[in-house]
């Protein structure tokens, strides 16, 4: 058995194959991953290779490749590995949760800072202006009743904004906001909703293709690749990756075929599911933010409080001290404000997007006469799954040799390897 590596592709694979029923095809994985033709089959091989895995034959040639419970096993990091492994994803798990939190910490501390001077200030500020009242002196701070009424604003605004029925405070209280991680959220967001999006819509057109009998239309793509339906130099890329060809209709049009997108060796078909690729807009924080209200009021109070006491005249000797204070809570501010702007663009795209799939998905429902006709031709080409059964095996590797059929049987199946008929990969099938 050769060295178990993992890598990326190779993960997709044994995820597929195990939530597959651990029996499949090329194809099979191909449709449930979106992943090549071409590359599942070749991942197969290593796959099959690497954790005792089977080939099977059917009679008419076509491969099945079937592994037994636990076969991931073999790519489970062992010994001092694992132990570094383990440590690794330890201390990446506590970095990334230190970073997480101390965005919030330091809003917390620049707060703390805001309001220990502006205590300092009412303390002392009032007992120096007495004093300059009694020698005469001037020129210094002072603050007066309406600096406190700003000030009191300032720390109750929090507080004003969550007042509310009793009934609404509770179901605050019931979503377990934890305002550390909610700080993150604010100014970062919570990752790209559609990161997986590539893969999906390469999983939605090869099950779109197999619900199709294998034969498509580029009008039939179109809601998936968001590509113009006339365009049929868009099909080039679903071609190279599920190992199509196109055929001309009798009106001079195309369509196009994918026989190894018909084989089978699982009962568990996956259907497309949705009629167009939908994209999910960027949400401003994602669903596992709490309540924002108190980051909302002390972002403000911080950034309000801190560039109120830069700006007063008699406080330039802090002004080491207040410098960084104003810049944090100025970042603070805007990095969610420009972060806003951009998502605006980006979901304005993404609607766009997902209105011209859904145009293009509604074209299907209602055809015109010439669409009509070469979705007829497609139907009349189609190609049918091809189920490989355990009946239907006349060579695996599970078995030796002498185990077998007939030998004319293994004659047979070699000759159906040199036709190159769902054997091209590089798996080793001596027994």
């Amino acid at each position: 058995m050769q060295a178990a590596v993992k890598t990326k592709e190779k993960e997709i694979v044994l995820k597929a194959v195990d939530s597959l029923g651990r029996r499949v095809t090329a194809a099979d994985v191909a449709a449930k991953t979106g992943l090549p033709v071409l590359v599942a089959q070749a991942e197969l091989n290593k796959v099959a290779s690497e954790t005792g895995g089977h080939m099977e034959v059917a009679t008419t040639g076509d491969v099945a490749y079937k592994f037994a419970p636990g076969f991931q096993n073999a790519y489970l990091a062992k010994g001092i590995a694992a132990f570094f492994q383990k440590i690794g994803k330890a201390a990446f798990n506590v970095a990334y949760f230190l970073l997480r939190i101390s965005f919030g910490i330091m809003l917390i501390l620049s707060v703390l800072a805001v309001l220990f001077i502006f205590i300092a200030i009412m303390i002392y500020g009032n007992r120096g202006n007495n004093d300059r009242d009694d020698y005469g002196s001037g020129g210094s701070f002072h603050f007066g009743f309406f600096d406190y009424l700003i000030l009191r604003d300032l720390l109750t605004w929090g507080m004003y904004s969550a007042s509310g029925p009793p009934g609404n405070r509770q179901q605050r209280r019931e979503r377990k906001s934890n305002f550390l991680f909610d700080c993150f959220s604010f100014l970062f967001g919570d990752g790209n909703p559609n990161a997986e999006i590539e893969e999906k819509k390469w999983s939605l057109i090869a099950n779109s293709i197999r619900d199709n009998g294998g034969v498509v239309t580029a009008e039939q793509l179109a809601p998936y690749t968001g590509a113009d339906p006339k365009d049929e130099d868009a099909v080039l890329p679903v071609l190279v990756r599920f190992n199509g060809k196109p055929e001309v209709t009798e009106e001079g049009g195309l369509v196009y075929s994918f026989p190894a997108m018909q084989v089978s060796a699982t009962t568990r078909d996956s259907h497309t599911g949705a009629p167009f690729l939908q994209e999910m807009r960027w949400p401003f924080v994602g669903p596992q933010a709490g309540s924002l209200i108190m980051v909302y009021a002390l972002a403000g109070f911080n950034f309000l409080g801190t560039w109120w006491l830069f700006l007063q005249p008699g406080l330039r000797e802090l002004w080491p001290l207040l410098l960084p204070l104003v810049t944090y809570g100025t970042l603070f501010v805007t990095i969610p404000l420009c972060r806003k702007l951009v998502l605006d663009i980006i979901n304005k795209r993404i609607t766009e997007r997902n209105a011209k799939r859904s145009t293009y998905a509604e074209m299907l429902r209602a055809p015109s006469a010439e669409l009509a006709k070469k979705l007829g031709f497609a139907s009349q080409l189609r190609i049918g799954k091809t189920r490989i059964k355990e009946d239907d095996i006349v060579y695996t590797t599970e078995k030796d040799n002498l185990d077998q059929e007939s030998a004319d049987q293994l004659i047979e199946f070699d000759k159906k390897l040199k036709e190159g008929r769902g054997a091209d990969g590089d798996f080793d099938a001596s027994p």
